[in-house]
């Protein structure tokens, strides 16, 4: 009877199945294709902001010149600058009597520790952004908390489609436990965004996530944050490779045998990534970003 051979990208896949409901924030904001950064300087893509002009006017038939403006471009920097892996060195014993489904008891976790790790590159971006403004949750009203801060994005001139509230834990309980929302009907849906959406109100998409500050919220559009990812290049030497792209994340999966480990043989199983996050301001502020603070009660 010939063997089969289960394929290293087979296996990633299997993983990826598992991952699907847990990682919603690159699916959130501004994402850079990993073509930009081949050959860039320091790792570094430029963003450019487009200016931003005011019509001016003038009296008919007044002896008065015309005014010319200056057209100013903001540049945001996003730099590809931190390395998120997970490597186990799996015994042959482990391998041989412990191990029963490779994708799920090793690919499986190791899969989920990078997303989460590229996942708070986001986050770090949003906590370390200067914001357009903080505002309150109102344990009584947070619809009321949600219309303050959409009106500080439009007085921002924020388009209004595409604006997400990303609320933790304990704001998300605080806006379930409130009159004014409830949870939609599942949709019966593997993706990660769709399951993680609680609702629609005052012009946002409601989206809770576990990686965030359990009382803290976002309120943005998917410009306010700039998110790189690139899945390193295949080794030749890597007899089980493969690329995948999952939740909107790009990994690398490499698995190999080392036989002169210095505690034994041991299959080498490495999921691996690049990223980089920037907050996306002009002067200094983001101003498609609002962040909405509670406190535990």
């Amino acid at each position: 009877m010939a063997n089969t051979y289960i394929k290293a990208a087979q296996i990633v896949q299997a993983a990826a199945l598992l991952l699907q409901r847990e990682i919603v924030l690159p699916r959130l904001v501004w994402t850079q294709p990993d073509a930009d950064f081949k050959g860039a300087l320091n790792d570094t893509v430029t963003l450019r902001v487009p200016a931003v002009l005011a019509a001016r006017t003038r009296t008919l038939r007044a002896a008065a010149p015309l005014v010319a403006d200056t057209l100013t471009e903001t540049s945001v920097p996003i730099v590809l600058d931190t390395h998120v892996y997970s490597l186990l060195n799996i015994t042959d014993e482990e391998l041989t009597l412990d191990i029963a489904d490779f994708a799920a008891q090793v690919l499986a976790p190791q899969m989920r520790a990078v997303a989460e790790g590229m996942e708070n590159s986001i986050v770090d971006a949003l906590e370390g952004a200067n914001e357009a403004d903080t505002i309150s949750m109102d344990d009584a009203h947070p619809y009321d908390t949600l219309v303050d801060a959409g009106r500080i994005l439009n007085d921002n001139n924020v388009p209004r489609n595409g604006r997400v509230l990303v609320m933790g834990s304990g704001i998300e309980s605080v806006i379930l436990k409130s009159d004014k929302f409830s949870k939609v009907n599942e949709s019966g849906t593997s993706d990660a965004l769709r399951d993680a959406t609680i609702t629609r109100a005052a012009g946002f998409t409601l989206v809770g996530s576990n990686a965030v500050d359990p009382w803290t919220a976002y309120a943005m559009d998917q410009y306010a944050v700039a998110f790189a990812n690139v899945a390193p290049a295949l080794p030749e030497g890597a007899t089980m490779k493969s690329r995948v792209s999952t939740a909107g994340l790009a990994l690398r999966y490499i698995r190999d045998y080392n036989p002169t480990n210095s505690t034994g043989p041991v299959d080498r199983s490495l999921v691996d990534a690049f990223v980089g996050a920037a907050s996306v301001e002009q002067g200094g502020v983001n101003a498609r970003l609002v962040v909405i603070t509670g406190g535990a009660s």
